[in-house]
């Protein structure tokens, strides 16, 4: 670490010295120049339009000291870039608008921790208040400049502070761009971050979105959709996404279902770019987050279907390296090899094939990247030609350069495409999880038709009831807790301890505490799941002379914290508490007054917990016993004909199993109980099981646009509106993509929706295809009201679901952001016109009791 000049100026400097190094000016204390000082002077890039000044005081230098610098500092014209170490942020911005006043120049100055990034970049960030690079001019306020030096042209249109991105996800800037990753801040996720920082470049002309953090919880396609509409039109053309831990879509597909979700062209980078910012490496990113093999296909571009029954298009290879140094260019990305063989560079590998493309090529192309194996592939028509792309393909590995030859393996197209199109039939069930708790994938594929389920086994006598008409098997409880079971489905078994198969990770004991939830008791089975066409008259007996319900310990995780703590989202002045929960019963009866539904505490409330669900999982195989392994058989029938489903069902095919079974049971009439059970903000069985929902619901299609349900709101009803503009649901919203037939109620309620998911995959026979659901724990904007007016014109409520990036840490929304309600308001209007000039939908009588309920209201 040479250094380039040494000027000391003691007279002048008043102790201190000034020392430049690399590209950068250092002030400290004369003779003693710190580590940390040198090695970032060496490594910063230069500031062509500035002096960069690293000042290095001892955190208990006084302030008078300041003077001393200013008098070290180089008596020119241009501007000053400090960067000040060991002060705080105050401290940093009074110094450099003294700074500027007293040397009659412009400083810049960090408001926020200083990192350093890879190639000398420096990045400015504090976390939630957001820093960055502050402009001191004389006679001037300071104002906020980027947090990125050098500054790319993307920079202003980055987000410049943490933000959610669902309850799970959080947007966090980066010196490379920004990372879209799991909620929390553990050791394994800090030394992701330092990776990225460390590794990946600021490129002046690209902004890298990475997605995920490897062993994090997954994230879904809705938390990139947030942040690419924050995003303005010139820096969406910049983006480039770099997956770097799991999703909760499928590798494969997850560029073909961003594109759909965003609805425009997409680029992803094979792996995360590394090296110079200018023309970086491409190297893939294995599980455990470190780097796998040295890319040749760069990047991949997507292009949105149509329409959601096209089939996925083959995915653009838009930028390279060569596969061998010198070779000659063909057509994009394909090069000779020999007289006879071309070598064609795809997102898996490379392709060693006559000069004629294949009738496999296409497949090829459609294979995803493997982050730690790099497939060399050989492919021809007829044998003939296969033997010598074979011996091509040989000859080509050994000529792979170290960073991809470790990692390569050499194996035939056809190899290749029967290996694609085994795994999702070769995956194992989750560690921990008992055979007999859940469905294999093979097995699922010759059971019932979809949305059958058969009859119950016969009833035992070592039981207890789930309802009128389920009879479950369970292991003896050791001890009972009185509760009251009409949040879920009647009584269920208590969760027994025992001893997890070693390949189980072990959880920690699990509490039990009574509750009482104000409820009417449960529908008979028949809401629960499709009954068979008769019961034998020994079955309907049993039933009537069933015994009184066993007490039922819930589940209460001593790690039940939910990723976002509960708030009730209010306006810029805070609105008046709300009033108890209602204890009116819904149904037939008087008109009770009308209130906010009260705000649940975190083992209430359905939003998924930063620890996961596994324990809630748990619970529902043991609560349904036999019954989950017959409805899994249906609802894995379903899932096995969807391609999206295919990869989970390898991975986690208990997981998906169980969440499907809980949204599938959901839907049936018996789920009302559960959203009345919600609402009130009690602890009860319906907690673990509407988590179950909700994440089987994160897997489902999004639904973003207008959605509509009718209701007949009370005078009170009306009243809170008009109050309260924004309310949170906490309970599950429904809502449909057409409007409903329905005389009977008073108003149309419109909602544009963000994150809303379609059921339609997993309705039952009689259920509508068209419903939406909204998760709880989702808030509302009221834009607009109109009430019913005696002539008999229908009233209407026009809504807005609010992002997450709207709503801060304390529940109240920020105003200053940018409003989306116009473009609602329109939006909605205009889709109601349509939707009154067509035919009205008719729903079911026995699913239309599901919709009308307010969101927000008890």
């Amino acid at each position: 670490m040479a250094i380039s000049t040494r000027d000391r100026d003691p007279g002048d400097g008043g102790g201190l010295a000034k020392h430049t190094v690399g590209n950068a000016l250092v002030v400290y204390p004369a003779g003693n120049m710190t580590k940390a000082a040198q090695d970032l002077a060496l490594t910063v890039a230069p500031d062509t339009q500035n002096d960069l000044v690293v000042v290095d005081l001892p955190p208990s230098s006084p302030l008078a000291m300041w003077e001393s610098v200013a008098q070290a500092l180089p008596k020119r014209r241009r501007g000053v870039r400090l960067v000040i170490g060991g002060r705080s942020r105050e401290t940093t911005a009074l110094a450099g608008h003294w700074l500027a006043e007293r040397l009659k120049r412009t400083v810049i100055v960090p408001d926020g921790p200083v990192v350093i990034g890879a190639g000398g970049s420096l990045f400015v960030h504090s976390g939630q208040g957001g820093g960055g690079w502050v402009r001191c001019v004389p006679g001037k306020p300071p104002r906020w400049e980027a947090k990125r030096f050098p500054c790319p042209p993307w920079d202003e249109g980055v987000a410049p502070e943490n933000f959610p991105t669902s309850s799970r996800g959080l947007a966090e800037p980066l010196p490379g761009g920004v990372w879209i990753r799991p909620i929390g801040d553990d050791p394994q996720l800090r030394a992701h971050r330092q990776r990225l920082i460390e590794n990946m470049p600021c490129q002046p002309e690209y902004v890298t979105v990475v997605l995920g953090s490897p062993g994090g919880v997954p994230l879904g396609q809705d938390d990139v959709v947030l942040l690419w509409r924050q995003l303005p039109d010139h820096v969406r053309d910049r983006v480039r996404f770099v997956q770097f831990g799991p999703m909760s879509v499928p590798r494969d597909a997850l560029g073909q279902a961003i594109a759909d979700a965003v609805g425009s062209e997409i680029t992803f980078y094979v792996g995360v770019p590394v090296g110079p910012s200018v023309a970086p490496e491409i190297f893939t990113v294995r599980t455990d987050g470190s780097f796998g093999w040295h890319a040749y296909a760069k990047e991949m571009r997507y292009r949105p279907r149509a329409g959601d029954d096209d089939p996925p298009g083959v995915p653009d290879v838009v930028s390279h390296r060569a596969p061998v140094p010198g070779g000659q260019q063909v057509s994009p990305g394909v090069y000779w090899y020999s007289v006879d063989a071309v070598v064609e560079v795809v997102q898996s590998g490379l392709v060693v094939r006559p000069p004629t493309a294949t009738a496999k090529l296409e497949a090829i192309r459609l294979v995803a990247t493997d982050p730690a194996t790099h497939n060399l592939i050989f492919d021809a028509d007829n044998e003939n030609d296969l033997a010598r792309m074979e011996y091509l393909a040989g000859d080509l590995a050994g000529r792979l350069s170290p960073s991809v030859r470790g990692m390569n393996r050499v194996l035939s197209a056809r190899s290749l495409l029967d290996e694609q199109a085994e795994a999702p039939r070769a995956g194992a069930p989750a560690g921990g999880v008992e055979p007999s708790e859940l469905l294999s994938f093979a097995a699922s594929l010759t059971f019932a038709a979809p949305r059958q389920v058969a009859a119950p086994p016969p009833a035992r006598q070592d039981r207890v009831e789930l309802s009128a008409d389920l009879a479950v098997p369970v292991e003896p409880v050791a001890q009972e807790v009185p509760v009251s079971l009409s949040g879920l489905m009647g009584t269920a078994p208590a969760l027994p301890a025992a001893v997890p198969p070693a390949s189980a990770p072990v959880r920690p004991p699990m509490e039990f505490a009574p509750v009482e939830i104000s409820a009417p008791e449960p529908a008979p089975l028949g809401a629960l799941v499709a009954p068979p066409a008769a019961i034998t008259a020994t079955a309907a007996a049993a039933v009537a002379e069933r015994p009184a319900p066993m007490p039922m310990p819930v589940p209460k995780p001593a790690d039940a914290t939910p990723v976002r703590a509960p708030v009730q989202v209010q306006a810029a002045v805070a609105a008046p508490a709300p009033a108890a929960a209602s204890t009116v019963q819904p149904g037939p009866g008087p008109v009770r007054a009308a209130h906010l539904q009260p705000v649940p505490k975190p083992e209430a409330t359905g939003l998924l917990p930063k620890r996961g669900i596994e324990d809630e999982r748990v619970w529902l195989r043991r609560t349904l016993a036999a019954e989950f392994g017959t409805m899994s058989n249906s609802v894995a029938r379903i899932l096995s004909e969807h391609p999206g489903f295919q990869g989970a069902l390898s991975q986690s095919s208990a997981d998906v199993l169980t969440d499907a079974v809980a949204v599938q049971l959901y839907l049936t009439g018996r789920g009302k109980t559960v959203d009345e059970a919600l609402r009130t903000g009690a602890v009860g069985p319906h907690v673990p099981f509407a988590r179950c929902v909700v994440a089987g619901l994160s897997r489902l299609p999004s639904h973003r646009g207008p959605a509509v349900f009718t209701a007949s709101p009370t005078s009170g009803q009306w009243d809170l509106y008009r109050d309260h503009k924004l309310v949170t649901e906490w309970s599950f919203l429904h809502a449909l993509t057409e409007r409903p037939v329905d005389e009977a109620s008073t108003a149309d309620v419109l909602v544009w929706s963000m994150s809303a998911r379609r059921t339609k995959l997993l309705e039952h026979a009689d259920g509508p295809l068209e419903r939406v659901l909204f998760v709880p724990g989702t808030s509302f904007k009221v834009l607009d009201m109109t009430e019913p007016r005696p002539d008999g014109t229908r009233g209407q409520i026009l809504l807005r679901e609010l992002t997450a990036a709207e709503i801060g840490a304390d529940g109240r929304v920020d105003r200053n952001r940018v409003s989306f309600d116009e473009l609602a308001l329109n939006s909605l209007r205009r889709q109601f016109e349509k939707w009154a000039d067509g035919v009205p939908i008719q729903l079911n009588p026995a699913a239309a009791d599901r919709f009308g309920a307010l969101p927000g209201l008890a």
